[in-house]
């Protein structure tokens, strides 16, 4: 009869070498070549056997992949973090491929993040071998080959595999509790007898009512309730009444049916909700106090048998009564949103936005048209993005204004960026050099104008330009009037005028162009957004043409002569 076997092909260190052999090292690091060759030290020492700099150096490596996807990190680069984790599939995905289609009757066990568990029959293995060898030398990677004697798996996340030697291996919340491996950072003390059950189960056969009942370590029993930063306070129902205790407890299921749940009240509204994962009734020990005989161990062994159906594919039985009837359009919306990345939830949003029908409030009156307004933006956004799953994140540097769109679903992972240049503009200076607004109003004005732009750009919203809407229209000529002799410094201003560049609007016609506009926040000082806006749009009045530049004046003027009548 013929015997099948279990094989796992793991690629070694295959992040950090799909950087090297690819290409795909952080285009900010001064020298892949450091990075290289910490890379060979590191595989130098686990292949003599030297765990501990192997290790320490496994840290270094897998760390530097890890910085490119991280923001705050010099390293960050998303373009070769994601062509790292894309192409490793890829690459995989090929060799698993040209396995199940030439070795007949192979069933591929699990494909992760960095290799293939394959079983198939025994006298296959030099067919496998074969397909095996050749993508290492097409590709340049290198595989490490491990035998399994039984493997017991719900996904490839959560499996318990025993080892020709008789070790066991463990990976996946629903199998490790403690200090895990990774070490002691990561920690589940959740429900520890549950796991342990799980796998002597699945190892040995053992019943989990045998496990569960024959332990008399009572924190293995313990199931950690927290009340998150979001809630202000947790109470305890104890005979009824709401007993207050702190955000952290130790809790342990109980047959006393006086204790019921845990419950927290969030701060901000203070709304309650019952603490996730616990039994009906629960007792509070955080002073070490509690006997193994005031623990219900049967909550513990259904809760085992709960899990040892989700590996076995058997899902529970529905209740009876069908659904509710009255599920709501939100609830239904809520549901569907979750599903959708950050690219999906963001075109909702510009159709919701569109259909919101915003009205523009902001009146440019020199050039006779209207804007939307920061205020006539804002609300509604932020309203649609919290309805899908959104949330708008706008930062400033020097010279750059960002929106980072994140879907809050998953916010570490699903992000879109915006990106503008941004120019603080300048102070309004009058021609005897009084401010007509200071350094922080122009900053003010500046911000807005820019959140305002990338609000826009994010929700696709269209607008008219001010002064390209008006550019090749004839201009009403300017009234002369008698002026006194030129000083010295007139003097230059008409030489820098005469030697600038023909389009360019001259120094005097700037100087106009300002004079008019402080007239105009000191007869109106509602028009300061629109101020800032001709500020920006002209780069701080320094890239405007003649003819944009008079009409400016003529139109400004026109206003201020109305507002005087």
């Amino acid at each position: 009869m013929r015997k099948r076997i279990i094989k796992n092909f793991d690629v070694a260190s295959y992040y950090p070498h799909l950087m090297t052999i690819c290409g795909y090292t952080s285009r900010n690091i001064p020298s892949p070549d450091v990075f290289e060759n910490v890379l060979e030290r590191r595989m130098k020492a686990k292949a003599a056997g030297d765990k501990v700099t192997a290790n320490a150096l496994k840290l270094v490596v897998n760390t530097t992949y890890g910085a490119m996807l991280n923001q705050y990190n010099d390293l960050y680069d998303p373009l070769m973090g994601r062509s790292v984790c894309i192409t490793g599939q890829l690459f995989l995905l090929e060799m698993a491929q040209n396995l199940y289609q030439n070795v007949e009757d192979l069933r591929i066990v699990q494909l992760n993040t960095d290799g293939v568990m394959i079983e198939f029959y025994e006298d296959q293995y030099d067919e496998v071998l074969e397909i095996v060898n050749e993508w290492q030398s097409r590709t340049g990677f290198e595989l490490e080959e491990d035998s399994v004697s039984m493997i017991a798996q719900k996904d490839v996340n959560n499996y318990v595999e025993v080892q020709p030697s008789g070790a066991v291996k463990t990976k996946g919340g629903y199998l490790v509790r403690g200090i895990a491996p990774a070490g002691a950072f990561n920690i589940n003390n959740n429900a520890c007898i549950v796991a342990t059950a799980l796998r002597e189960y699945f190892v040995h056969g053992t019943p989990v009512e045998e496990t569960i009942n024959a332990c008399d370590d009572i924190f293995q029993f313990q199931l950690i309730a927290k009340a998150g930063v979001k809630y202000r306070e947790a109470y305890h129902l104890v005979d009824g009444e709401k007993v207050p205790v702190q955000k952290v407890n130790r809790v342990y299921a109980t047959k006393d049916t006086r204790y019921g749940k845990l419950f927290k009240v969030k701060a901000e509204n203070d709304s309650t909700a019952k603490i996730e994962m616990l039994p009906e009734h629960c007792i509070i020990d955080n002073d070490n106090k509690l006997n193994i005989d005031d623990v219900d161990k049967t909550f513990y062994i259904e809760m085992a048998k709960k899990r040892i159906n989700d590996f076995l594919g058997i899902k529970p039985e529905k209740k009876k009564g069908g659904r509710k009837k009255m599920a709501t359009t939100a609830k239904k919306d809520e549901t569907t949103n979750k599903t959708l990345n950050v690219y999906q939830k963001l075109l909702v949003a510009r159709a919701k936005f569109l259909e919101t029908d915003v009205q523009k409030t902001g009146k440019n009156m020199h050039l006779s048209f209207k804007y939307f307004e920061l205020d006539d933006i804002v609300p509604v956004a932020t309203r649609i993005f919290s309805e899908v799953g959104l949330i708008a994140i706008v930062n400033f540097t020097s010279d750059t204004a960002t929106m980072n769109i994140v879907n809050t679903d998953n916010p570490w992972d699903e992000c879109i960026k915006f990106e503008a240049p941004f120019n603080q503009i300048a102070p309004i200076v009058s021609n005897t050099g009084k401010q007509a607004t200071n350094e922080m109003q122009a900053l003010g004005s500046s911000i807005t104008y820019m959140r305002r732009y990338l609000y826009m750009i994010a929700l696709d919203i269209c607008e008219s330009d001010s002064i390209d809407a008006n550019a090749g229209k004839p201009v009403a000529a300017p009234q002369t009037a008698h002026t006194a002799p030129a000083t010295p410094e007139q003097r230059q201003e008409v030489k820098q005028e005469l030697t600038a560049p023909a389009d360019n609007a001259t120094p005097l016609q700037i100087k106009g162009l300002k004079a008019v506009l402080k007239k105009l926040k000191d007869a109106d000082p509602s028009k300061e957004e629109m101020i800032a806006q001709i500020a920006v749009q002209t780069e701080g009045f320094t890239v405007i043409s003649k003819s944009d530049c008079e009409t400016l004046i003529t139109r400004i003027t026109t206003m201020l002569e109305g507002s005087d009548e």
